[in-house]
Formats: structure tokens, sequence, C-alpha cells
């Protein structure tokens, strides 16, 4: 059994391995609900050399995902020039901000904001202090063209409203796109164009409102759809062509039928779309959408092995309790990062390697395998190694608290500093929580509030839940411009140039919006309406069609005796559809005995 003995919480440890230790409950500080670590757990946590965590794996996901605010959008002047540009720090952030010039520029550096570490303080307190006095870049866009509303973005063009993508062109109001153009509306689409209201596609052309499709052209409202082309409402369908809700036509009779339709009217799009759902719902859900993984655990993961509790991953292995994850290997808790090796409690950004609770650190090349080495505790590294606790260092290394050391000196202190954050812990004001080394930064020192951050999207609170849990909130202040009195006309093709004048209400919200000239092109070209919806309500309305991050143990509802078994199919699995949802869910074998 692995023996680790502790002086306090977290002081320095000694390892003696004599047997693998056995998984242990334990409960977590904030929620107070039980938690497994595993015996693999265990073996990590002692690989990379920290204490076990102290909080469950959902709320240490809502720490990361409480960084990282990639939507929310102001417009603020440059600390440094006074030019006025959108950013994700609000007017009343009290956080030092610079443009994306200013911020790369050679007239400031990391080193110029260095301390020494008060022993007579916590780490995190001092951590706090020195985050707020560096200035940080408004937005995080590499070598992107005419994109100014964009964020955690690289290599595009003409892109508007488009969050973590890389390598398209023409796209909006999207997330994760990769290698696309002309995709709208979109959450996580690779290799695609010409592509609108869409969730988890690859290699899809003209496929419009449409989940978990791969390689389908003329595709609409379909769901888990393959090799396909010239469908509508279908669900399960493999290498077919000229269906209607998974009802086999000829190919003229398919091209009557999709005339009749309308796709460019509203109200038939509608009415469509209600026939489609009932497919989807009627049709089986596979437990977990997965290819090419051998032993993992999740939901849309792909090129994977050994992979468990993981969400929206491409090449992985060996992780878990991860979420937007790609070519990474050998890490635990990490939230939208890729290329990352040894990786514990990381977020936003990627070639890390050895790291623990590193964020938005990256190099100027963003696909440079490694630039992060052996750092902890810290934001905004560009190519550095061996820094603990700092903020926008750039080609350094040992430094604590933005501060040069010798290698003698760095690794010293270092350590003195890990026995002192398990023996002088920070605790919470409002939760009581401690955070010690291990542990992920306190909430109370995000840069954001609750409500601007991804946290909300996927585990959302109101003002007072979002309070009394010692997470910040933002009040939004936003002013909306007075609708004008203009209707939208129920086809595109009834629509004219003069839209591009009105202020439109949102059917769902008070927000109202405009359409550009540019989307206006795109809703032509395509043959859909105007949408009803703000861009941003839109971009909600996404979330709430997404499976939840979280795994449940249940069993396939397969009772088709033709499917070898008897009576009802006796796998296990887990799954993100939680019971007593309304779907009918299978396990991998009776599931592929149903696609067509």
């Amino acid at each position: 059994m692995f023996v680790i003995r502790q002086s306090l919480r977290y002081s320095v440890w000694y390892i003696k391995i004599i047997f693998m230790r056995n998984q242990e409950f334990r409960q977590c500080q904030f929620c107070k609900n039980e938690f497994l670590i595993e015996s693999e757990d265990f073996m990590f946590y002692e690989k990379i050399q920290v204490p076990p965590p102290t909080f469950c794996p959902e709320c240490r996901s809502t720490q990361r995902l409480l960084t990282r605010n990639i939507k929310s959008l102001y417009k603020r002047n440059c600390d440094q020039c006074g030019n006025n540009i959108v950013s994700r720090f609000a007017t009343d952030n009290p956080a030092k901000m610079y443009c994306r010039e200013c911020w790369w520029a050679d007239g400031w550096g990391g080193l110029d904001y260095g301390r020494d570490y008060d022993f007579s303080r916590s780490f995190f307190e001092q951590f706090k202090e020195l985050l707020f006095s560096v200035p940080h870049v408004a937005l995080f866009a590499t070598n992107v063209v005419n994109s100014d509303y964009v964020n955690m973005e690289s290599d595009i063009k003409n892109c508007y409203l488009t969050f973590g993508g890389h390598y398209n062109e023409d796209c909006m109001f999207s997330e994760y796109s990769i290698y696309s153009k002309n995709v709208y509306d979109s959450y996580w689409s690779m290799h695609c164009e010409d592509c609108l209201g869409n969730i988890n596609l690859e290699k899809c052309y003209r496929t419009f409102f449409s989940r978990n499709c791969n390689n389908c052209l003329d595709t609409f409202f379909s769901y888990d759809c393959r090799g396909c082309s010239n469908i509508i409402g279908c669900a399960g369908l493999r290498n077919k062509n000229n269906c209607i809700y998974n009802k086999q036509y000829s190919k003229e009779e398919f091209e009557k039928l999709k005339t009749e339709m309308d796709f460019g009217s509203n109200s038939e799009i509608k009415k469509i779309q209600t026939e489609a759902e009932k497919v989807w719902q009627s049709f089986p859900k596979r437990f977990s959408t997965q290819s090419q993984t051998v032993n993992c655990t999740g939901d849309n993961i792909s090129n994977a092995k050994n992979t468990k509790n993981a969400f929206w991953v491409e090449e992985g292995e060996n992780l878990k309790y991860v979420f937007v994850d790609g070519w990474s290997k050998d890490c635990q808790d990490e939230t939208s990062v890729g290329k990352n090796e040894l990786s514990y409690m990381s977020a936003s950004g990627g070639g890390y390697y050895n790291c623990k609770a590193v964020l938005y650190s990256f190099s100027a090349d963003v696909l440079n395998t490694k630039n992060c080495y052996n750092c902890e505790y810290s934001y905004t590294l560009i190519n550095s190694s061996d820094c603990f606790g700092c903020v926008g260092i750039r080609n350094k290394q040992y430094c604590i608290l933005n501060k040069q050391y010798t290698k003698e000196d760095y690794l010293d202190i270092k350590k003195r500093i890990i026995v002192q954050m398990g023996e002088r812990p920070f605790v919470s004001s409002v939760t009581g929580c401690k955070f010690g080394y291990g542990d992920f930064f306190p909430p109370e020192h995000s840069l954001f509030a609750y409500n601007e951050t991804v946290a909300n999207d996927f585990y959302p609170l109101d003002r007072d839940q979002i309070l009394s849990n010692g997470f910040l909130f933002k009040e939004d202040t936003t002013k909306e411009h007075e609708p004008t009195d203009y209707n939208v006309p129920d086809n595109i093709k009834d629509v004219k140039d003069d839209i591009l004048e009105q202020v439109l209400k949102c059917e769902l919200s008070n927000k109202t919006y405009r359409i550009t000239k540019k989307e206006l092109q795109f809703y032509r070209k395509v043959g859909l309406p105007i949408p009803r919806v703000a861009p941003f309500e839109r971009i909600r309305q996404r979330f709430m069609d997404l499976l939840p991050i979280k795994l449940w143990e249940r069993q396939c509802m397969c009772s088709n005796s033709k499917h070898n078994h008897q009576g009802k199919c006796p796998t296990i699995f887990e799954t993100p559809y939680s019971p007593g949802r309304p779907e009918v869910v299978y396990c991998e074998d009776c599931y592929q005995r149903e696609v067509y």
C-alpha cells in the first residue's frame, strides 16, 4: 500500500510503495457529496507528487470552468495605449488589461511585477495580488484577419463571434470549429462547409440543424448519420441517400417532396423540426458517442485509449476528468487544452509538460508541441519553465511570484512554499473551504464573475446561488436598442435588403439584434429563413441541447431478442443520459444492430 505521511495538510510527504493503494470514498469540501478516488488515481497523484483532491470531480470541473470567459465580450479602453477595443474584461473589472498589440509588445515584462514571497501570508492571497497587477491580454486571438469579435481563436479570417476554433474562414456564432468555412450557429464542427445550426459534425457539407453526423451532404434535421446525402429528419442512417424521416425514396420522389417542404419558410421549418424530433426520439440513442476508442468512458471521444470520464476529446491517452482536450497523454482534470503530458488541474492553453494548475499559457506558435515545463499555479506563461505562482512571464526559468532566482534558490523556496501551503491554506470567508497545495485556485480569486464564464453554461445558477456559493456575480448593464417597427418575412425569398437597417426583437428574451450583410448573403445562399432569436440566446439554446458533462451508470434498455440476448440486455455502461430522461439508450452492440 502507498504510505503517505504528511505534516499537517499537504506537508512534505514520504512515499513507500508496497502494494497498490485501494480505492477510497471521500467527502467533497464544497458540495459535501461523496466521491471515489480509485487506485489508478492514487498512482497518478503520487507520480506527479500532489496529495489527493479534497473536492469532487464536478466541483473541480466547475472551478476550472470558472476561469474561462470566452463569450462575454465588452468594449473597454486599453490600460496602456488607451484605444477602445473588444475585451474579455468589463470596464468595472479591476484587472489590468492591455490590447493585443500592447500586450505582445516589448515595452513591458512580467519581471517588472516581481515580488518577494511572504511566508507569514497564504500563497493564494499573495498570488491574487499579483494576478490583478500584471496586465492581461484583452482577447486570445492569434493570426486573425478581419475578426475583431472572437476569442480563443487562431488562424482565422472574416469570422464574427466565434470561440475556441482554429483555421476557419467566414464563420459566425459558433464554438470549436476547426478547418471550417461558412459555419454558422454550431458547436464542434471539423472540416465542414456551408453548415448551420449543428452540434458535433465532421466532414459535412450543406448540413443543417443536425447532430452527431459525419461525412454528410445536403442533410437536414438528422441525428447520427454517416456517409449520407439528401436526407431529411433521419436518425441512425449509414451510407443512405434520398431518405425522409427514415423512409427511402427514389431520387425523383425525394426531390419532389423536398420542394414541397419549402425550407426557406420559418413556419415550415418548425413543422419539419417537430416531425424530425419524433424520429429522433423513436430511435434509440447510443450510450456514448465514441469513435476508434479503447477502454474509454465519457462522450464525444475519438482516437483515444484509457481515457475516463472525458468529454469532447480528440486523440488522448491515459486521461481522466477532462473536457475539450486534444492530443494529450497522462493527464487529469483538464479543461480546454491540447498537447499536454503529465498535466494536472490545468485549463485554457496547451503544450504543458509536468505542470499543475497552469492556465492560459502557450507559445507564440500556438501549435508548438511543448512550451511550458515544470510550472505550477501560473497564468499566461509563454515558453517558460520552472515557474511557481507567476503571471505573464515570457521565456523565463526559475521564477516565483514573477521574481527571478537561481536554480538552487528557486528549488529551496518552492519546497518551503509547498510545505507552507499545507500548514497555512487559504480559507474561503464564504464557504469555509480550505485551499492548499494540490487544490485549484479559490473561486474568489477568479478574474471573472461566475455568470460571465463557461461554468454558468454547464452548471447554471441564479444570482443568489452564485453569491451564496462564494462566486462573483456580474449584473447585466447592457442597454438594448429599441426594436424598429418591422416584421421579419416568413420566407427568405421575401426578405429585402432593408432588413439590414432594422433592429430586431428576440422572440425568447428582451435582447435586440441586427442582421449583417454577410449573414443575409449566407441565408439567401443556403435558402434558410432569418433567425428570430438573438445570437447569444441561440448560443444559450444550443448549450441546453448538449448532454451534461457527467456520467450515470445505467443498464441497456434493449429488449429485442434478435440482438444476441434474451429479455432485456444485461449490459451495464456509463452514459451522459441520466436516469429519467425520455431517450431509449442502448449499449454499443445493441445500437450497432439497430443502425441502417
